[in-house]
């Protein structure tokens, strides 16, 4: 039997918010409503590789600095919360439980946060944006509320979306058993790979993400594999590549340098095509200052570790 239950929450955008909706209680990886979309390759910010690295590494995730629109709607929900409540003449709370959900199997782990609740138990979400509001879910918020819809057994969302219009639109996300079993299914594909400390194979990842999965040097030297050695060769025909076109770029660049000579911008059949302006930069001299206050410098110097590859072949 699938299993639904709760968990405290823990301050909302804490390091132990950020663990709890990082890994279940046995310490396997799950995941989270609002990056639900990222499973589907359909998540604004994240992407299946980025999801993937995040649950595959050995530490939680870090709180980040709130920007502006985090803090935009970080501030108006409640108030927004009541004002939908208001509306709908019904009674909505901002739960102190975080809802989550396993199969029977433990193959599939979701977890939602939720911004409100109703007496009968249907999700409230609440968002802010600067675009107007058309009428239509956006794929990202979609599959949040599908999410959500599956952590709380409901067959429904109900949406409070403030926009640039600065009115509150409702909305009704009607969920179905089909649309959870599609969300259900591609989340039990992307956690197997997981389990097995693998990356999908459909999932490309970069250089950063193979740093953020190794992010210290723990072994001096390692054989690599047989057949590897043709990776160095196409690095190096890159390479190669990248300082050509790099080369043609610079004198093309001249070219239109010598066209523009003294002038700010250059016109192509009346229309602005390209800017050469004057810039200044303001820099700190950071070795002085060092020098001549040491004391102080120290009180203020971070420290940050990277790695940094350099190919040898």
């Amino acid at each position: 039997m699938d299993n639904y239950y709760t968990v405290d929450k823990p301050e909302h955008g804490s390091q132990e918010w950020l663990r709890v909706r990082w890994k279940n209680e046995d310490g396997l990886a799950r995941i989270s409503a609002s990056v639900a979309a990222a499973v589907h390759n359909e998540h604004n910010y994240m992407s299946r590789a980025d999801l993937c690295v995040e649950l595959l590494a050995e530490e939680a995730p870090t709180p980040k600095e709130a920007n502006m629109a985090m803090e935009r709607g970080n501030r108006l929900e409640p108030t927004l919360l009541k004002w939908f409540a208001d509306l709908e003449g019904i009674n909505v709370a901002t739960p102190s439980k975080m809802y989550a959900f396993e199969t029977e199997d433990k193959a599939v782990r979701l977890i939602a946060t939720l911004d409100g609740i109703t007496e009968q138990g249907v999700p409230v979400e609440v968002k802010t944006t600067r675009k107007m509001w058309d009428g239509t879910l956006p794929r990202m918020w979609y599959w949040q509320g599908v999410q959500q819809a599956i952590c709380t057994e409901s067959d429904r969302v109900e949406w409070a979306i403030f926009d640039s219009s600065q009115e509150l639109h409702r909305y009704t996300q009607h969920v179905s058993s089909d649309e959870k079993a599609v969300h259900l299914n591609a989340c039990r594909q992307f956690l197997q790979a997981i389990d097995m400390g693998e990356i999908p194979d459909d999932i490309i990842i970069n250089l950063k993400h193979a740093e953020q999965l190794n992010p210290d040097v723990k072994t001096k030297s390692v054989e690599l594999p047989n057949g590897s050695g043709i990776l160095f060769q196409q690095l190096a025909r890159i390479k190669e590549m990248i300082a050509a076109l790099e080369k043609e770029e610079s004198e093309l660049k001249a070219q239109v340098g010598m066209y523009l000579g003294d002038a700010e911008e250059g016109t192509l059949e009346d229309k602005k095509v390209v800017s050469w302006k004057s810039q200044k930069r303001e820099t700190f001299d950071t070795k002085r200052f060092e020098s001549e206050h040491p004391a102080l410098a120290s009180k203020f110097r971070k420290v940050t570790t990277f790695r940094v590859m350099r190919i040898t072949y």
